[in-house]
């Protein structure tokens, strides 16, 4: 019994003793080697390492995946001293260990100094453009992508040299302008909205006019075209009818004559009228000797 009891003991320091001598990276990890409180060495590669024991190593473990900084809004001073309130958000990891346990200790106190980075950056961006930029969607740099963009270069620089933190993206999620800016606001949006209004309306009636002109144009011209061909029409049909005139005229120059007659009574005398003319009136001659050329006919046949 005392000889399995050693055993049980001897393997109980020996279990003590490995997990005291490793360690486990995980993936979205890095650890630190700390000898007496100061830090020898930097794991980065995941899986099982070995330290000597405490009291002599220690391990610190941070986490390397990209975090979200998202801070309570700022109000910032534009170029022309007007007040916007912006509310800002950064994305960051740790890139240099060592420099990033030596200057902020931690995950805390990089997010309160990366607050700071992050405040001190968005106001000098913002204080480089005048207050009617950043409300006018014609500045296209003055656009919150921009901005963004800009935000990021600067703020990179400092954390990655001060504190061993890479910044991957600072943006401006909202800009919004306190109460005593906003009336102004709100009368440029106004106005701008109304300028563009005028616009869009006088290139439509410059493109109206121009339609309107082009298509009275095109209708004159043909109104003229259908005017001259009827000119031509009417006069082929003048000709043809004063010529089958003449040649009716001609063949029987009497029947023509009682033609013309009965077509002045037609377009004098209405239904249901009465005229009293005298025996011997023009219109009457139209009636003379109607029956005696069909009598001058028979005779021909005969």
């Amino acid at each position: 019994m005392k000889k399995g009891f050693r055993i049980l003991i001897a393997l109980a320091i020996l279990v003590l003793l490995v997990l005291g001598c490793t360690f486990q990276v995980r993936p979205n990890e890095v650890a630190l080697v700390m000898r007496f409180g100061a830090a020898v060495r930097v794991v980065e590669e995941s899986g099982l390492h070995f330290k000597w024991p405490l009291p002599v190593d220690g391990i610190v473990l941070l986490d390397r995946r990209v975090r979200v900084l998202d801070p309570d809004p700022n109000e910032f001073l534009t170029r022309d001293k007007k007040n916007v309130i912006a509310s800002s958000f950064m994305a960051w990891s740790i890139e240099d260990p060592l420099k990033f346990l030596r200057t902020v200790g931690g995950i805390d106190g990089a997010e309160a100094r990366l607050t700071d980075v992050m405040r001190s950056t968005v106001g000098e961006v913002i204080s480089s453009h005048p207050f009617t930029h950043l409300v006018s969607h014609e500045t296209q740099d003055a656009s919150l992508e921009n901005l963004g963009v800009k935000i990021t270069e600067l703020a990179a620089a400092k954390a990655r040299e001060n504190f061993g933190v890479k910044v991957v993206a600072v943006r401006i999620k909202r800009l919004n302008f306190p109460a005593q800016n906003r009336e102004a606001v709100f009368r440029r949006m106004e106005s701008e909205r109304q300028s563009i209004a005028t616009g869009i309306r006088s290139e439509g009636l410059e493109q109206y006019e121009k339609i309107k002109a082009q298509t009275d144009r095109e209708r004159a011209q043909l109104l003229a075209e259908a005017d001259r061909k009827a000119q031509e029409l009417r006069g082929g049909a003048d000709a043809d009818a004063a010529r089958i005139y003449a040649d009716a005229y001609g063949a029987d120059p009497d029947f023509y004559e009682f033609l013309g007659r009965l077509k002045v009574l037609e377009q004098t005398i209405g239904e249901r009228s009465t005229w009293i003319l005298p025996r011997d009136h023009e219109l009457l001659k139209a009636f003379e000797g109607a029956d005696a050329k069909p009598a001058k006919k028979e005779e021909g046949r005969q």
